[in-house]
């Protein structure tokens, strides 16, 4: 399993940063991996609530069947993923009040069932979708810019 864990702080309330990430319709306006999401409206998703994405990942376009596991307004979302091909993924999303803003923690685990997609992220690809949720996390924190909370 291959974990990420990455935090920011955001101008903005946890339940405002919470009811914008928890939308999966907006996850591209920020999350540039995000191409497209089928089965939801644009509404913060509670547990229970399946949808479906379409995401372009380390080099990598793959179909994901997600479900909401936890919902928990200003405080944590989880949501987990699978594949066709048996991988799995799992998010998970922390809101903390920090000052006047929130500290925002997401959670990537992710598990590759081809054993050459397994190898090949030990070695490198890790490090891709390391980086690209880095550049995910810049682009949400610029969505709530200081001041405008």
């Amino acid at each position: 399993m291959t974990l990420l864990c990455q935090s920011i702080e955001i101008a903005a309330p946890p339940t405002a940063v919470y009811d914008y990430v928890t939308r999966p319709l907006r996850w591209k306006e920020w999350h540039h991996s995000s191409l497209a999401v089928q089965e939801v409206t644009d509404e913060s998703l509670v547990a229970g609530r399946r949808f479906e994405e379409d995401v372009a990942a380390a080099g990598r376009q793959r179909h994901l069947r997600w479900m909401v596991e936890e919902s928990r307004p200003g405080q944590r979302w989880r949501a987990s993923a699978y594949m066709d091909d048996g991988s799995t993924v799992r998010l998970t999303y922390e809101f903390e009040a920090a000052g006047t803003g929130t500290r925002f923690t997401r959670t990537l685990e992710y598990v590759l069932a081809p054993f050459v997609l397994r190898w090949i992220n030990d070695l490198f690809l890790w490090k891709r979708v390391e980086r690209e949720s880095q550049a995910a996390l810049a682009n949400l924190q610029a969505r709530f810019p200081a001041g405008t909370a």
